[in-house]
């Protein structure tokens, strides 16, 4: 069993979304903007063995074209699971523009842990190697071999290749040899060159060429939906009832309950009898509790720990978590299930089965109907993250393919009330007063929780310029509770300019508009599927300006409405000095993804809800 090639991993979308939870390919391009580097040349070849064990000898060549290139590939990181891969460095150079080969040195390929150096995670290594004297324009040229010495699944093997067509690539080409007979492995190829069958000696092999000379130029928020990216999946998985029983294997046993699990469950229930609550206590408890090592499911294995020693430990990667609840929730008479999920992934399963589909675990509740999510610490009991919503799931170990639930327009709301005050001499005072649910309340509590409150007036000083003060109540961050409220108070020197005439923009109020809702690039039109998650933004601005100024016009009142999306402001002047400002938008959509046709019918109407809230107050 294996999962992105080695080397060529390197080739993933980088129009993907940060991989998350127990995501994290052996060579990441998550946030490596484009254009920053090209494929000069790839060569992956992969030799499988009948028992799913496979030798893979990959080589890579990637020019730097600008300084954020030079930077993110002046050192590289490979992660392997010792014990079940072996990972060696044939060859690692930098190629200069001149033709000069500049060696890396012994001492500058390290050695360490991969995610963690936490006991139980021993066995995941890594292998940092520092390409010398790297500069625009040259290349880096990597040849390893990674043997998968211990098959992940027994006699079983499986593979995902993908491309990016966001990333120029000169000259790539894939080979997978596997036995004619034993091994039967199901292929679909989309977008590549060749994979006519070959067979020889008892084998049968594959050859697949790419090439992309004219890189698309994706949005950020870009997704994958389909097979809308070049591909290769190969499985020897007859479908997703295999897989899922396969998977299962690595899980028995490992949930069971122990006297203390049935202590702890015992003692989280206490005075509860309705059973849902039950399984938010303990749901709550693990959240709060059980620390979140981020671990690869896949290059780490897909066996977790025992959850009697993830609770003596107290932190664990996904599986463990799920391990965890899972005997929790039984101690309590509630069966639950591991369910394989793709995290940021793509919105429809595959329609051949891999495991390497599949970056993270989480938990399915049957008797509710609902799907938890533990490692998201900030999500409260029934409410899942956006990377985990309106995705195909893999129950274990039945292999129903199942599929959480979109998030609803009620389900990631935020209103906000902010007050603006002017004195003579043009500063600004600021309330803002915000109440957050679902999604948006986990969102929330993540971002505050990862500024340090000493840096906290800086993020401010970021919108608002660098004399701005800026203090955040917080909240109980660790209160699961929905919704979730927190208020900013800040204070803007020279925010205006008085006496007049002059102009006040929504900038100050600091509400969800005024933070780049819809003010940032409306493109002309998109090349592919984009995340339009559904919600409801709620906010109301008050506007106080002194007694020596008089507010001369404000923004025109209007509804706007598209397909899916439904638009109110509403601007009055209360009195000479004062201006309200009420805007409510609501996106409705039945996915948490759109395409580039419906983008076409409601970019007319997106147009002019930015301009709505382009508008300014005049005053002189």
């Amino acid at each position: 069993m294996r999962g992105a090639g080695f080397a060529i991993v390197l080739l993933i979308s980088a129009a993907l979304p940060p991989q998350v939870a127990c995501a994290n390919p052996p060579i990441s391009l998550a946030g490596i903007p484009y254009g920053s580097f090209e494929i000069v040349r790839g060569r992956d070849d992969i030799d499988v063995n009948p028992d799913g064990s496979f030798a893979e000898a990959s080589e890579i060549a990637i020019r730097v074209l600008d300084s954020r290139g030079q930077k993110a590939f002046q050192q590289v990181t490979l992660g392997y699971s010792d014990g079940l891969e072996s990972l060696g460095v044939a060859s690692a150079y930098t190629l200069k523009r001149d033709g000069q080969k500049i060696p890396v040195a012994h001492d500058q390929m390290l050695r360490g842990f991969g995610a963690t150096s936490r006991p139980g995670f021993e066995d995941l290594k890594t292998v940092t190697i520092i390409f010398p004297q790297l500069e625009i324009g040259d290349q880096i040229v990597l040849t390893t071999l990674r043997r998968q010495i211990v098959p992940l699944f027994s006699d079983a093997f499986a593979t995902r290749e993908e491309f990016s067509r966001a990333i120029r690539a000169d000259d790539v080409q894939i080979t997978l040899t596997s036995p004619q007979s034993g091994l039967p492995l199901n292929i679909e190829a989309t977008g590549m060159e060749g994979g006519e069958p070959q067979q020889f000696a008892g084998k049968n092999r594959w050859v697949w060429r790419f090439q992309n000379e004219q890189p698309i130029d994706y949005a950020v928020d870009s997704v994958v939906a389909g097979n809308d990216q070049p591909q290769i999946v190969a499985s020897s998985f007859s479908g997703y009832e295999a897989m899922g029983k396969a998977s299962g294997e690595h899980f028995a046993g490992k949930a069971d309950v122990t006297p203390d699990i049935q202590s702890l469950a015992d003692q989280l229930t206490v005075g509860i009898s309705d059973r849902r609550q039950q399984a938010k206590a303990m749901y709550d408890w693990v959240a709060a509790h059980i620390s979140y090592v981020d671990v690869v499911l896949g290059v780490g294995g897909f066996t977790p720990h025992a959850a009697a020693e993830v609770l003596a430990r107290r932190y664990g990667d996904c599986k463990d978590h799920v391990m965890l609840l899972q005997a929790l929730l039984s101690a309590k008479g509630i069966a639950s299930k591991p369910a394989l999920i793709a995290a940021n992934g793509p919105y429809v399963a595959s329609k051949i089965p891999t495991p390497f589909d599949f970056n993270h675990l989480i938990t399915y509740v049957p008797e509710f109907q609902l799907f938890l999510d533990s490692t998201a610490h900030y999500a409260p009991f029934g409410v899942l993250p956006f990377f985990d919503a309106d995705r195909p799931v893999v129950i274990v170990p039945s292999g129903e393919v199942l599929h959480t639930p979109n998030i609803a327009a009620e389900g990631r709301s935020v209103r906000t009330v902010v007050t603006v005050k002017f004195d003579g001499e043009g500063t600004a005072e600021g309330e803002s007063h915000s109440s957050l649910s679902g999604d948006a309340a986990f969102a929330m509590r993540e971002f505050l929780d990862i500024i340090p409150p000493a840096q906290e007036k800086d993020v401010f000083r970021v919108a608002l310029g660098a004399a701005a003060d800026a203090s955040i109540d917080r909240g109980n961050l660790d209160s699961l509770v929905d919704p979730y409220s927190y208020s900013v108070h800040y204070r803007v020197p020279n925010a205006v300019m008085f006496p007049g005439p002059g102009a006040v923009g929504s900038g100050l109020a600091l509400g969800d508009f005024a933070n780049g809702l819809l003010l940032g690039p409306l493109p002309s039109s998109r090349l592919t599927t984009f995340a339009c998650p559904s919600q409801t933004i709620d906010e109301v601005d008050e506007y106080d300006f002194p007694p020596s100024v008089r507010v001369t016009s404000v923004p025109k009142s209007e509804d706007i409405t598209a397909e899916g999306v439904q638009f109110h402001a509403h601007y009055e002047i209360r009195n000479p000095h004062t201006v309200s400002a009420a805007r409510t938008l609501r996106t409705d959509h039945p996915h948490a993804w759109c395409t580039p046709e419906y983008y076409a019918r409601v970019r007319p109407e997106l147009a002019r809800i930015a301009a709505s809230l382009r508008g300014q107050i005049l005053y002189k």
